[in-house]
């Protein structure tokens, strides 16, 4: 028997922790780093830490992702706008996700890819977020619209990564479902 796990969901929930850790992640990080700097440098490691996500869900290395990210990291303290800055970050997290682990770059994922891009984007730029919780519903909202990718572009039978279940599991199920017959 094999249980599995469902990409929408996981994007859903990553959104949600990302968006949950935001405010104290801006918080401390405030100390050390001036205002939106700190604010991108923590977007830069949540783009990171979804493309490594991606990979294993693409099973590519994770290596694969390092180039596209050494170009993010930079733009944190070469950059002066904030909408510059999110333009390139909503770029190389299209380029992850599109060009590096699912590769297959048709013009039927091309559009789609830059409306999802643009349109999460546009939808935090309209809660202006002012606030570290502004921003952490922003977040947690970009990504409930990332999720739309694997609803659009999976096959049936790959929309679920398979993983085992253990004997341990098994034999609790099987009791549930004996003791759940009268």
């Amino acid at each position: 028997m094999k249980t599995t796990q469902n990409p929408v969901r996981t994007t859903m929930f990553f959104g949600l922790i990302c968006g949950l850790s935001f405010i104290p992640l801006s918080l401390y990080s405030g100390y050390f780093i001036p205002w939106p700097k700190a604010y991108w440098m923590i977007l830069c490691l949540y783009v990171a830490a979804y493309g490594f996500f991606l990979t294993r869900l693409s099973k590519k290395s994770p290596l694969r992702i390092c180039p596209s990210l050494l170009f993010l990291f930079p733009a944190v303290f070469l950059t002066s706008s904030t909408a510059i800055f999110l333009l390139i970050a909503l770029g190389i997290f299209s380029w992850i996700r599109s060009g590096i682990c699912f590769q297959t770059m048709q013009a039927k994922r091309f559009f789609p890819e830059i409306i999802l891009s643009l349109g999460g984007g546009a939808l935090v730029a309209g809660l202006t977020p002012v606030s570290a919780v502004t921003w952490a519903l922003g977040i947690w909202l970009f990504f409930l619209v990332q999720a739309l990718y694997f609803v659009w572009f999976e096959k049936t039978g790959d929309k679920m990564a398979e993983v085992e279940i253990d004997l341990f599991e098994k034999a609790r199920m099987g009791a549930e479902k004996i003791l759940s017959n009268p």
